[in-house]
């Protein structure tokens, strides 16, 4: 059974097999790694996780914290004794903060409360925890609890009641907590670091709970003692990741470059831009032991590496070996020896646990919970670059179908990353080889906004929303085609959020599509400022300010798909999820009644949840399922 399915193309079925793993955290000396395996339950459409334990000299790895369904935010303490994890809790709806002795997998719960734990932190002395939740609601009864109604101010459209800000509190072994802020403003799900002397605590605070204002959070430091807060960095906006060095004379954080939100975001160590020349996205920052260095996971040339980006000096990149994405937590992936633990993505394997010790060439991979998907027939994926307007550099990655023949022309599909401040990579790709085992080319192009060649590349997309990014995506097209191996009219396009946005722009714009697929797509950015959660950033995205302010609603305009539906003619099927708050569902429905008035072929479907992303892996499998059959039908 197994070498049959080793020869398997890669389907729905095996990607439902696949293992996530996640929070990889290696304890102090370096001998233990925890981290988080999830599996697709299909029967309660969700992943079940479990806490795994891998013990480096020996190999061998092991379950703790057996009967919980959830865990999140892993943290050694100081002596690598215990290691304290937010989980499931029984007759709760939200996770709690556990303590966990491996030695005996025995387990203390430390909170209660009606909501989850988000962010902890070990007090140095390994004797408290600190750890961020939201305010509970309050409890009203009678004719009190009807007098609800509350102050619109930039929430999303389909918030029914005030925003509940986030604050610290402070748990010991024993589980007393007690609460270190309050107010309205609100504490940013965010690292929390202690100094080394346990006196103060670093954390980032926006002013309001409201969703689309988090992008003006500014890293704070709580003294303890007092519990006065006090600003710890010259900026009020655009920080985040903030972390004492190890032996507290400094502050690491992330910023936007310049203080521009367009820019990329940098690594700041006491306020000066220590990432600027190695002019790449910052994702994680982390210190290296001895404090005169800080780990950077970056995106560059799509790939996610490691760098060690000294205080001082130039940024050495880490020699991953087969590994493409690399994925470190803020705290807890470098043990005191420099060891550092990561989750790893290679070309043709999904997630595996890796270490990289003080002194190889490579790092080792410790765990072979995907060996069988990566024995499947696979699509090999390759970076390809060309020059788009102006000459700027671009580049994407093209996935050949498995046993791709030179000489033989393929039909093309293409599949837009959102963001627009992410980037497609070569590594495994669960979509792009779903598509490449139906026989299809499949073309992930990182159009400017991207955020892995460069700042000048990432802020190229300001005032620029949709025809810059248009333009770079044809660009690529040409690049594909002249490789000789497209079927120039067996050609698809299709996306999801900011990728379904180019989707219905290209569709627009451009008239080489036998199809199209429009996930989430921001068809109407007039609309999507004005109900959408994240309406700061949009502000500033796409015309440096509000739409009805001076003359900037000619601009959102000219940039919305939905003014040009009428230029629409390729037959499309559209996705969207009915609590869709990051790109509402109205802005699906007016692409939809556009198209069908018009008598364009179009389908629509909605799922009845929340959040972005179809929620569930049963969803996200009829989603990929319906969205193929489209393509197979037109392009076959």
């Amino acid at each position: 059974m197994s070498v049959l399915f080793a020869a398997a193309l890669f389907s729905i079925a095996a990607m439902q097999r696949i293992v996530d793993l996640s929070l990889p955290t290696i304890s102090p000396d370096g001998s233990k790694i925890a981290f988080v395996a999830s599996r697709v339950d299909l029967d309660h459409n969700r992943q079940r996780d479990t806490l795994e334990l891998y013990d480096v000299a020996s190999g061998t790895l092991r379950a703790l914290a057996h009967g919980h369904r959830s865990v999140d935010a892993l943290a050694w303490s100081p002596d690598g004794s215990k290691l304290a994890a937010v989980m499931d809790a029984p007759r709760q709806d939200e996770d709690q903060l556990y303590v966990i002795d491996p030695r005996t997998d025995s387990e203390r719960k430390l909170t209660n409360g009606k909501t989850a734990v988000l962010r902890i932190a070990w007090s140095p002395g390994g004797d408290r925890i600190v750890f961020s939740r939201r305010n509970e609601p309050p409890a009203l009864s009678g004719a009190a609890a009807f007098r609800d109604g509350f102050e619109v101010t930039d929430n999303a459209y389909l918030l029914t009641k005030p925003a509940l800000p986030a604050h610290l509190w402070l748990v010991d072994l024993s589980g007393r907590p007690k609460r270190l802020t309050n107010g309205a403003w609100s504490v940013v799900d965010a690292p929390l670091s202690w100094s080394p002397d346990g006196r103060s605590i670093l954390y980032a605070r926006a002013p309001s709970a409201i969703y689309g204002l988090e992008d003006r959070s500014a890293i704070a430091r709580l003294d303890v003692a007092s519990g006065r807060s006090t600003a710890a960095t010259a900026h009020d906006r655009y920080e985040d990741n903030g972390l004492f060095s190890p032996d507290g004379k400094h502050i690491a954080y992330r910023y936007s470059h310049g203080g521009d939100p367009m820019n990329e975001t940098d690594a700041f160590v006491d306020g000066s831009d220590i990432s600027e020349h190695l002019d790449r996205h910052v994702a994680v920052v982390s210190w290296m032991p001895r404090g005169n260095a800080v780990l950077l996971q970056v995106y560059d040339r799509a790939q996610t590496p490691l760098y060690v980006q000294p205080l001082h000096g130039s940024p050495r990149r880490l020699a991953l070996g087969p590994v493409i994405d690399a994925s470190i937590q803020e705290q807890g992936s470098i043990a005191r020896n420099g060891a550092i633990a990561f989750v790893g993505i290679e070309r043709h394997r999904p997630n595996e646990l890796y270490i990289l010790s003080p002194g190889s060439r490579a790092p080792r991979r410790l765990t072979s919970f995907n060996d069988a998907i990566a024995a499947m027939q696979l699509g090999r994926s390759e970076r390809i670059v060309w020059h788009g307007p102006g000459a700027m550099v671009e580049d994407g990655v093209l996935t050949y179908p498995p046993g791709f023949k030179a000489g033989r022309r393929y039909p093309l599909v293409l599949r837009i990353h959102g963001g627009p401040t992410e980037s497609s990579t070569i590594s495994f790709d669960r979509f792009w080889q779903l598509a490449a085992a139906h026989g299809y080319l499949v073309f992930a192009p990182n159009y400017r906004g991207s955020n892995d060649l460069g700042n000048a590349y990432e802020h190229a997309i300001f005032n620029d929303a949709s025809i810059g990014p248009g333009e770079d995506i044809m660009a690529g097209i040409e690049a594909v085609q002249r490789l000789g191996i497209v079927d120039s009219s067996r050609i698809a396009v299709s996306g999801w959020s900011y990728g379904g946005l180019l989707t219905s722009w290209l569709e627009a714009r451009y008239h080489i599509w036998r199809t199209a697929v429009a996930g989430a797509a921001v068809n109407d950015l007039v609309v999507d400022y004005a109900i959408a959660d994240d309406i700061d950033a949009d502000a500033i995205s796409f015309a440096g300010g509000s739409p009805y302010k001076g003359n900037s609603l000619a601009l959102w305009r000219k940039h919305s798909p939905i003014t040009y539906f009428k230029d629409i003619k390729t037959p499309t099927l559209i996705f969207c999820n009915v609590f869709d708050v990051r790109v509402p569902i109205v802005e699906s429905y007016e692409m939809y009644h556009a198209l069908r008035d018009n008598g364009v072929p179009v389908k629509f479907y909605a799922y009845p949840t929340a959040g972005h992303l179809p929620r569930g892996p049963v969803r996200l499998a009829d989603v990929y399922s319906k969205w193929l059959a489209w393509f197979d039908r037109y392009l076959h």
